[in-house]
């Protein structure tokens, strides 16, 4: 029995986020383009991708990935949810005024959260990163929104929150993309206990998927 366990990855642009959806089936896998740019990565011509534009762009494709249009896909990967909420955040200030603005974007946020848990598929959501100041000159990354109900709050909605991670040599040039799957005072990450065995592995969302279904039918 396969079990879908959405995971939000959280990184700066240019760190190896969007590479890690390189080894995903491309014919079983939707993009869900919310940058409307180009994965980092060859073959990503081959993968369905879904450009979003404006916020019922996104509610329609929900809609059809929910349904029977739906059952041909394993994979979705939304990129990203940080111009996802800008999207919609464009919407309400363009439909609301004064306090009903961020009423309603509230409510939006909820509904895009509660959508990615709603979905069949083994879904992966990107992020890019803010900063909370947690003690003078130390910094924790959050995944970025707008508004004040969701900041620093993107991550409880998740059980599996990976943070990119770069190794560089003494050159200063990068050797390595990978990602952080445990807690620390710098990084929102986490993952159930002993899903991985190395904090740190590969930027691969295939590695994660075979983790997740390993992890959770053990017992069968």
């Amino acid at each position: 029995m396969s079990i879908n366990v959405p995971v939000l990855v959280v990184g700066n642009s240019g760190s190896g986020k969007s590479s890690t959806f390189r080894n995903l089936p491309a014919d079983k896998t939707v993009i869900v383009n919310c940058e409307r740019k180009p994965m980092p990565f060859k073959g990503f011509s081959k993968f369905k991708n879904v450009n979003i534009r404006k916020h019922k762009d996104y509610a329609t494709l929900i809609k059809e990935l929910t349904g029977e249009k739906g059952n041909q896909y394993d994979y979705i990967v939304i990129d990203s949810l940080t111009s996802l909420l800008e999207i919609s955040n464009k919407y309400c200030n363009t439909v609301y005024s004064g306090y009903n603005i961020w009423s309603e974007y509230n409510d939006i946020v909820y509904d895009l959260l509660q959508s990615v848990k709603d979905l069949k598929q083994q879904v992966f959501v990107t992020g890019i990163p803010e900063y909370l100041e947690i003690a003078p000159g130390e910094y924790k990354a959050f995944v970025k929104t707008k508004g004040k109900e969701y900041k620093y709050a993107i991550e409880k909605e998740f059980a599996i929150v990976v943070h990119t991670d770069l190794v560089d040599d003494e050159e200063g040039n990068i050797t390595e993309y990978r990602l952080d799957t445990k807690p620390s005072k710098h990084t929102s990450a986490k993952s159930p206990a002993g899903m991985f065995d190395d904090r740190f592995i590969p930027n691969d969302a295939m590695l994660i998927s075979d983790a997740i279904q390993a992890y959770y039918n053990d017992d069968e």
